[in-house]
Formats: structure tokens, C-alpha cells, sequence
């Protein structure tokens, strides 16, 4: 296997690409040498990678399941190339981050602007994306780790990573600032459930937990709007067009200033947690860790 390391990076940045010369002018080499040491993997595997027509070149079945386990094996070189530049004292490397975008928003951009003004040949790799991505992203060793919220899974997602709470929230239900539902008594679930609700979309682990906390009351509810992201549930909410469901820190200003108000709800939701995800198998890079120190202060 080790003869055919060149060869697995050239099918690594053909597959990444989708193409033969744009993955040549990534590794600075000749379209026709990267052809070549395509026929040469092929032959040595005895199956074809690629299939090839006048659009360019697209994965087979086997190329597929190929791909996904080189880009694991380059992704943990990567990660350490890095952690060898970490030695140098954090004067460079790269940090990989992945997160929701209420998460990302709303508690780790604070955190980030503070670290790269510390460690500016940091570079920072956020990945974007819903929890069963950021925990596929954390298996597969794409990134160092990711913030979750509650709840946490409980199947093989979970398997072989480390969950550590990093911060305690609340959701709440508001409504727009001039809504005199506001200053009506409070609301149970079977209340809640009949409002034309503004709710985050169903594979948020938000929206998980809050059909959790309706399911326990004998409700079920059918929300007027379903979102990607919270602060436009806020905007939703603000211009009068249903009840929301946030974070209560992500609100504070938009409740500060009267825009919009909370509901009294009877029982509260209770309060849950930001998780830190990460393999537990493999060692944290010193960007990592200087990263979440800063969390934790």
C-alpha cells in the first residue's frame, strides 16, 4: 500500500475536484501525469474510479466508497502536519471548527475574534453545519471539534466521541413587542401548540429537543413557519408573524429594547447545554486546546 501514497493523493484531489485538470493545477503537475496515475490505481485495484464523458468525470460506486476513506486518511495527516507546526508555539497552523449557525453566531464568534487576536497565524476552518454533520465531521477527523447544543444522540452517532457542557441555556417563547398576548397569563403546552409558532427546522437538535418537551405534555405542535436559523426566527417575531422559540441569550437585545417579549410558560422549559464534540481517540492539537481553555474561562 505504501508504494501507491502518490497515487491515492492524485485520486484524493481528482475526486475533491471533479476534474483532472483543475486537480493538476492544485498538486502543479501535468494533466496527462495525472491521467496516468489514475490508470495506474485502477489497474493496481482491478476496478474503475471514474467515469468519464464530454461533462468530465464523475465517482463510480467503488471510487465513492474509495473517496470516503482516503479523505479521512488525508484529513488525519493534515491534522498531523499541524499538530507537529503546534510545537513551534502556536505561530501556525490551523484550527477546525465546526458548528451551527446559532452556535456560531451567538457564542463562538466572540470566542474567535479573541483568539486570533492572540494567535493571528492561527488560520481558522469553520464548517457550517446542522449537528449530524458537525458529528460525521468529528468522526471522520475533518475537524479538531464541534459545539453542539443539546440533546445529545444516543446511537451510533455518539460512538467514539467525547461530549464535555461548555455552557447552560434556555429556551423561551416570544412574541412581537406590541402582541398582548404577552400580558395574558401563562401558557401550557396544549396553548402553545394551537399559536401560529415559528420553529427551527426538524433536524436542528433545538427543534428536537422542543418537540421532546411538547411530546411530554400530550402536544403535538404544528408550526405556521419552519426556519434555518434563529436570528430570523427574531426577525419573523419582530414583524408580528407568529410566536417564536429561542435562546433566551440570543434574544437579550431584541428584549432590552422592547422589540420583542417573552412568554410566561407554564412549565418552563428546561435549561440545556453547549457541548464541546470531539474524538476520543485522538490527541487535541495545542490550537485546540489554547481554543477551548478560552471557553472555559
Amino acid at each position: 500500500m505504501l508504494e501507491n501514497i502518490a497515487l491515492y493523493r492524485v485520486f484524493y484531489h481528482v475526486a475533491s475536484c471533479g476534474s483532472i485538470s483543475e486537480a493538476a493545477r492544485r498538486m502543479y503537475i501535468h494533466q496527462p501525469a495525472v491521467s496516468a496515475s489514475i490508470r495506474q490505481l485502477e489497474d493496481a485495484l482491478h476496478v474503475k474510479l471514474f467515469r468519464r464523458s464530454n461533462r468530465g468525470i464523475t465517482l463510480t460506486p467503488e471510487g465513492k466508497m474509495l473517496y470516503s476513506h482516503v479523505k479521512k486518511a488525508f484529513s488525519f495527516l493534515e491534522s498531523g502536519e499541524d499538530k507537529l507546526r503546534d510545537m513551534e508555539g502556536l505561530r501556525e497552523g490551523v484550527l477546525r471548527i465546526g458548528a451551527s449557525d446559532m452556535t456560531l453566531r451567538f457564542y463562538l464568534l466572540e470566542y474567535m475574534g479573541r483568539f486570533h487576536a492572540e494567535y493571528p497565524g492561527i488560520r481558522l476552518q469553520v464548517t457550517n453545519a446542522p449537528t449530524p454533520d458537525t458529528l460525521a465531521a468529528s468522526h471522520s477527523g475533518q475537524i479538531d471539534f464541534g459545539v453542539i447544543s443539546a440533546p445529545l444522540p444516543t446511537d451510533s452517532a455518539a460512538q467514539g466521541l467525547d461530549f464535555i457542557p461548555v455552557r447552560s441555556i434556555r429556551d423561551i417563547f416570544i412574541c412581537a413587542g406590541d402582541d398582548p398576548i404577552a400580558d395574558g397569563p401563562p401558557l401550557d403546552r396544549a396553548a402553545l401548540a394551537a399559536l401560529p409558532l415559528i420553529l427551527l427546522e426538524h433536524q436542528t437538535s433545538t427543534r428536537r429537543y422542543l418537540d421532546a418537551w411538547f411530546s411530554e405534555g400530550g402536544s403535538t405542535p404544528e408550526p405556521a413557519v419552519e426556519l434555518a436559523t434563529s436570528d430570523l426566527i427574531l426577525e419573523f417575531v419582530r414583524r408580528g408573524i407568529g410566536v417564536g422559540c429561542i435562546v433566551e441569550d440570543f434574544a437579550k437585545d431584541a428584549l432590552t429594547r422592547g422589540e420583542v417579549k417573552k412568554l410566561s410558560v407554564t412549565p418552563e422549559i428546561p435549561t440545556r447545554s453547549f457541548y464541546l464534540a470531539m474524538p476520543d481517540s485522538l490527541p487535541l492539537s495545542a490550537a485546540a486546546k489554547a481554543f477551548i481553555d478560552a471557553l472555559a474561562v
